[in-house]
């Protein structure tokens, strides 16, 4: 054997053996003493597992690794409930032929124990943060889903220089937390949120949900009316941890829900893949569109006939992340031919669908109209429930005058001498700068305003706005 071929095959060997040694989490971190349960059975052979003490919550925590010795990690982060790491269960098996796969039950969820304090996207990410600078890799892809997307979320933000890429699949929380629960609240009643329901007569259910619908609005409204408990909550953390004992679910959604991701979008500078089902009960779709119009690299996949949980439909799922991670395009949604005209005027009619560049927009009694990816120099809305996705209005006087109307706007901007004149309405805003060279928001009535994640701007003022506002009169 020549010099240079011994010299090829050794450096070979100790490339070999270091990405085997790094790769090995739990060979170094388990806690050897406390024998673990063993992985479900579709990973047996595929998948170790093991306890490892995590410093954020000071707490053993269960951590399963698959495909030791691929040289680059994912790390997969469940949701809301008790199943944990088992959500990933389809995902983790296709995932390990190519890349070495950390996945975990967050502390306080399933078999991880359940320590005290606050089970927040910022504290967890911290956890993350800590495992990546156990795995020895410099950075590494990362995939979040419902909860697990808002921790994967703030990670991406807190972290950007540890990441390839991240995957952010039916994220919750995100947008303020009425818009949130108004999602569920709007909603057919279905087996999917009320297994029962199915064999009431169709007559009965469609009365059952009239009234659901109805009382959850009432309900939504009176919580407004009430003190914030999240801000209750925060001030103590002797109180959260004394209310919150034994309680992971309750712990991590109050946690959720008071979470302000408004500064995060800005910090996300890797690209990420947006992923969602169009039947999802439990994350409004509608966040997939807002982190898609406010991520700067993001692409947006939305999966027919799929609820919560696109990983159940893994003959879809998997390969997206595959491509993903690869660097493969991924398609987003096809977009529609858009229109160049003039002035759009929408005349009692329903369920109207417009995209393009206007002068003037003015609908009346045009319940259910759509404007997406629309310029416009102003926009009137009277007598009507509308929705707005990706639009934006430059206006030398009033961009967005909204009478006796509904209106549900995500993405964009409202520019104008006034942003936005109410009177009488509701409006839902997300993603949303609202720009006054005179006052930014003005109500001639009293109106109602529900804000995610939004700027407003006017000579008086220059903040983010994240919550509820009666107005009935001015906001600078």
């Amino acid at each position: 054997m020549s010099l240079i071929c011994r010299g090829s095959w050794l450096v070979s060997i100790a490339l070999s053996l270091s990405v085997t040694a790094q790769a090995q989490v739990l060979e170094r971190l388990a806690e050897k003493s406390i024998e673990a349960p063993p992985v479900v059975p579709s990973l047996t052979g595929i998948a170790q597992a093991g306890f490892v003490y995590e410093p954020v919550f000071n707490s053993r925590m269960y951590l399963v690794e698959a495909g030791v010795g691929n040289p680059e990690t994912v790390i997969l982060v469940h949701g809301l409930g008790q199943n944990g790491y088992r959500d990933w269960r389809n995902v983790i098996p296709v995932l390990a032929q190519r890349y070495h796969v950390l996945a975990m039950d967050l502390p306080g969820f399933a078999l991880s124990q359940k320590p005290k304090g606050r089970y927040s996207p910022t504290q967890y990410a911290r956890v993350l943060q800590w495992l990546v600078s156990q795995n020895g890799h410099e950075r590494v892809y990362l995939v979040g889903h419902s909860m697990g997307g808002a921790v994967a979320l703030r990670y991406a933000a807190s972290f950007p220089d540890t990441l390839h890429r991240v995957a952010l699949v039916s994220v919750a929380g995100v947008l303020q937390r009425t818009a949130f629960l108004s999602h569920s609240s709007a909603l057919p009643i279905s087996s999917g949120t009320a297994p029962y329901i199915d064999s009431l007569p169709a007559s009965v259910k469609e009365m059952a949900g009239d009234q659901l619908r109805q009382w959850s609005s009432q309900v939504l409204s009176f919580a407004e009316s009430l003190p914030d408990p999240i801000k209750i909550l925060r001030a103590s953390d002797t109180a959260w941890s004394t209310l919150l004992d034994d309680q992971p679910n309750a712990n991590a959604a109050l946690a959720l829900i008071g979470e302000d991701f408004t500064r995060a979008f800005a910090q996300v500078s890797v690209p990420a893949l947006i992923v969602w089902g169009d039947q999802d009960p439990v994350a409004p779709p509608r966040t997939g569109v807002l982190l898609a119009g406010q991520l700067p690299q993001a692409r947006r996949v939305v999966l027919r006939n799929t609820g919560h949980v696109p990983m159940a439909q893994p003959n879809a799922f998997n390969p997206l992340l595959l491509d993903f991670f690869a660097g493969n395009t991924v398609a987003s949604e096809p977009a529609t031919p858009s229109l160049q005209n003039g002035d759009l005027v929408c005349r009692n009619q329903r369920d109207q669908y417009y995209t393009g560049v206007f002068t003037a927009i003015d609908l009346r009694e045009c319940d259910g109209a759509v404007l997406e990816d629309v310029q416009a120099e102003s926009i009137v809305v009277t007598d009507s429930d509308v929705e707005l996705r990706n639009v934006n209005v430059l206006s030398q006087k009033v961009a967005l005058q909204v009478n006796q109307s509904r209106v549900n706007m995500t993405n964009g901007q409202l520019i104008g001498a006034i942003g936005i004149l109410a009177h009488n309405s509701q409006l839902d805003l997300a993603g949303v700068t609202v720009r006054g060279s005179v006052s930014g928001i003005r109500a001639s009535g009293p109106s109602s305003f529900i804000f995610s994640v939004s700027q407003l701007r006017s000579p008086a003022v220059n903040r983010t706005l994240h919550g509820v506002y009666e107005i009935g009169g001015t906001m600078e």
